[in-house]
């Protein structure tokens, strides 16, 4: 009799380690479930996290790709300084529809501010420096330098069929320090360059612009 019961007691004690081994490894597979499981939550977080930021970043700064202009053209020319002819020859002028480079500039100081990527009317202007030992420059009798270059500041100005559009020059570096728009520094004689202006505008109805010399010496303005 004391046999059978030990014999009993034997194969309970089997059944319940065997439960235990059973239910602990059923713990240790749920945990390392949920462990998987985690993971794949925190990795799904940070893949969501990345998409949004890079999003975010290319929607903050792209610049749309500019468009040419139906614009009447600009035959070459001297261009006019304080009412006479100069000697800077404006090559040629190409104008399209497009956006601010950057980068953003607050407004302060009363200069209007401007964002990155706002509209704009862009115009790519070539133009030579034509001045020389025979014809020289404005400012020659301060500056008697024996190789005539110029130094230039350039705008433009934008019109539709109501007249002339008020616009700000925001050329950068924006804001200038003496004259709004670009400028063409130490341009030896008889070479040419290219620049590119930037009015800010949100007119696409610009049927005519003038190309404008706001200065021209042998040294760029103070």
């Amino acid at each position: 009799m004391s046999v059978l019961i030990l014999r009993i007691k034997s194969e309970n004690l089997l059944l319940l380690s065997r439960g235990f081994i059973v239910t602990k490894n059923e713990q240790q597979r749920k945990k390392k479930s949920r462990t998987v499981l985690t993971l794949a939550v925190i990795a799904l977080i940070i893949v969501l996290a990345m998409l949004t930021f890079i999003i975010i970043y290319f929607l903050q700064n792209q610049v749309s790709t500019p468009t040419v202009a139906n614009v009447e053209p600009i035959e070459p020319q001297y261009l006019t300084y304080n009412g006479n002819a100069s000697r800077i020859f404006m090559v040629s002028a190409t104008p399209t529809y497009g956006s601010y480079p950057g980068p953003t500039v607050s407004q302060r100081d009363g200069t209007p501010g401007i964002q990155k990527g706002a509209p704009c009317f862009i115009i790519n202007v070539t133009v030579r420096n034509d001045y020389s030992i025979e014809n020289p420059l404005p400012d020659h009798a301060i500056f008697n330098f024996s190789n005539p270059k110029a130094s230039v500041f350039l705008t433009v100005q934008i019109f539709n069929n109501q007249g002339q559009i008020s616009a700000t020059d925001v050329t950068p570096p924006y804001p200038s320090i003496s004259y709004p728009g670009a400028l063409v520094y130490n341009l030896d004689s008889e070479n040419s360059t290219t620049i590119t202006i930037y009015l800010a505008t949100n007119h696409q109805d610009i049927e005519q612009f003038k190309i404008l010399l706001e200065y021209v010496g042998s040294v760029p303005p103070p």
